[in-house]
């Protein structure tokens, strides 16, 4: 049974440091070619502070959370049956861009978590996952908004 009383509670917080060599890295794995994600000089002569993070860059900040297995433990926390659930989407809100050399924090928690009848009957439970990340600042960079869908 989900627990509806976690909706929109923070959960736990982690910190990524945004680096040079990661975001090649990245760009190379998407196959990206950009210089923008690869060459300080051309990053600078386009506004930024360096290199710029690729917009699906923010898929690896898992990767720095204490857990190996991060949606398997919020979906437990919660009381979704990872049987009954499916990954319905991911969305990411950008508020600006971030470049390499800054170090992020992040706010994980519960969003809205609501319930629609399914076309084939049953219900459906929907639990968005919520990752909040802000700059040294504590400006709000990016929202990333996990959806998992749990049927009944």
């Amino acid at each position: 049974m989900i627990n509806k009383d976690l909706a929109n509670t923070k959960i736990g917080e982690f910190e990524f440091p945004i680096e040079r060599g990661k975001i090649r890295e990245f760009a190379n794995a998407i196959l990206d070619p950009n210089p923008i994600y690869r060459d300080r000089d051309y990053a600078r002569q386009k506004g930024f502070s360096d290199v710029l993070m690729p917009v699906t860059f923010p898929v690896s900040f898992a990767l720095h959370m204490d857990s190996e297995n991060f949606i398997l433990e919020m979906s437990e926390k919660i009381g979704m049956d990872p049987a009954k659930s499916v990954h319905g989407e991911t969305e990411m809100i950008f508020h600006r861009p971030v470049c390499a050399g800054e170090t992020l924090r992040a706010d994980i928690g519960f969003g809205d978590i609501f319930e629609k009848e399914g076309k084939r009957g049953g219900k459906m439970t929907f639990v968005i996952i919520e990752i909040k990340v802000f700059d040294e600042k504590n400006n709000l960079a990016v929202v990333i908004k996990n959806t998992h869908i749990e049927k009944s």
